[in-house]
């Protein structure tokens, strides 16, 4: 009986690139039709305030939202001191 011959790895044998496309590439340089529509839609709906309005919008959330956050900041406080006595 004779050995049978070892058959050769084929080496891979790779394309040129033939400019064919597998992925749409058309969004890449700025937004597409539909996105640019949306986007402008977008900004037709957008609050126009003057700078002191923005500035008086930012202070009434302060002050809505400022002692709320004193607390929770106070209850972590409250609660490290709790447990580095409770730790001694």
């Amino acid at each position: 009986m004779e050995k049978q011959k070892k058959k050769k790895k084929q080496k891979k044998v790779y394309r040129e690139d033939n400019g064919e496309t597998i992925y749409s590439m058309s969004g890449l340089y700025g937004r597409t039709p539909d996105e640019q529509a949306e986007y402008e839609k977008k900004l037709e709906n957008r609050v126009n305030a003057t700078r002191s309005e923005r500035w008086a919008m930012i202070k009434a959330a302060f002050a809505v939202y400022g002692p709320l956050l004193l607390m929770v900041v106070g209850a972590f406080g409250l609660t490290a001191l709790l447990l580095s006595l409770y730790i001694r």
